[in-house]
């Protein structure tokens, strides 16, 4: 009964919208332990890395806030989206091409 009434309870929240909250906290605890490896190694190359999961953050963000709410209005929020994904790529690239 309790299990029930738990489950009726959850069953108001979409499951993507959990599953999409709990990536974002994850890429932010990733961009967490990036600066912290940074700034405990001091390898600027990490820092390409904590800027994509940062951007990874406010991708899924944008598109969470989206989804829920017309929070950017009239903007083309695909546009907005891949522009993200590439600057996230493109730190990505960078950070396993920079030597040192």
């Amino acid at each position: 009964m309790i299990l029930q009434n738990i489950l009726l309870q959850i069953g108001n929240i979409e499951i993507s919208g959990i599953i999409d909250l709990a990536i974002m906290v994850f890429s932010l605890l990733l961009l967490s332990l990036s600066l912290i490896a940074f700034k405990n190694t001091g390898l600027k190359k990490i820092l390409y890395a904590a800027g994509a999961f940062g951007l990874f953050a406010v991708s899924l963000f944008l598109e969470y806030a989206e989804e829920s709410t017309d929070f950017l209005g009239g903007i083309d929020i695909d546009f907005v989206g891949s522009a993200i994904t590439l600057g996230i790529l493109i730190l990505f690239f960078i950070a396993i091409v920079k030597r040192r």
